[in-house]
């Protein structure tokens, strides 16, 4: 199969987009605490505030999460532009699943395509190098006002630490309750929020509040 590399938009409001960084950890790479069914109610509710309000959302294309996230966006009414955009390493091409690419064959998303580094495979602990240009492009593009870490392994604290420098001064939003690698960064968040961020479990109350918050709050020049 020809790959065809999607250039990504620039579009009007792009400070109106949030970064998701989700997925539900795999057991077998992952022994710390989490709830698949927390991850998966705090991604919905995330998207469903967000896509209403008019913002976008900007994502990898986890396996487990994107389809969830163009799901949402299939339930909204329609839109004058696609307001999810999932961005996957060339290097995942044959793996992509099947929903994700009937979403955006259907109008509902766009899959923005990156290069992979030679040398790399779709293994883990072999991604690394493609991941990074995955990750480094999606975030310089779409320039998104802010992050949100939900679940997740080892990737997670990876791309918190790449938004913080890709985007200084732009608001991370991790939730505890869902466990995985995000719990632990929860702690950590500078946001008069955090309690609600660490033990929090109505996401959709969470991410009104953070919604607020962005909206009524100066950002970085």
């Amino acid at each position: 199969m020809t790959l065809k590399i999607t250039p990504a938009n620039d579009p009007a409001g792009a400070d109106r987009a949030i970064f998701l960084s989700a997925s539900i950890p795999d057991p077998s790479r992952w022994d710390g605490d989490f709830d698949a069914l927390e991850i998966t109610d705090a991604v919905v509710s995330l998207a469903r505030v967000f896509l209403t309000a008019g913002w976008r959302i900007v994502s990898a294309a986890h396996p487990t999460i994107a389809p969830l996230l163009l799901y949402v966006a299939a339930e909204l009414p329609a839109m004058a532009d696609q307001r999810v955009s999932i961005y996957q390493s060339s290097l995942f091409e044959d793996v992509l699943p099947t929903a994700t690419r009937r979403f955006e064959a259907d109008g509902i998303g766009t899959i923005v395509w990156t290069a992979a580094a030679g040398g790399d495979s779709p293994m883990p602990g072999e991604w690394d190098a493609s991941l990074e240009i995955m990750r480094r492009r999606m975030l310089t593009e779409t320039a998104p006002a802010a992050a949100a870490f939900v679940g997740g392994m080892h990737g997670i604290p990876d791309e918190y630490a790449l938004f913080g420098e890709i985007r200084p001064g732009y608001p991370r939003y991790p939730i505890g309750r869902p466990g995985g690698a995000a719990a632990p960064l929860a702690e950590q968040a500078a946001s008069p929020l955090r309690q609600q961020l660490v033990a929090g479990s109505v996401y959709p109350a969470t991410w009104r509040a953070v919604l607020q918050e962005l909206e009524t709050t100066d950002r970085p020049q």
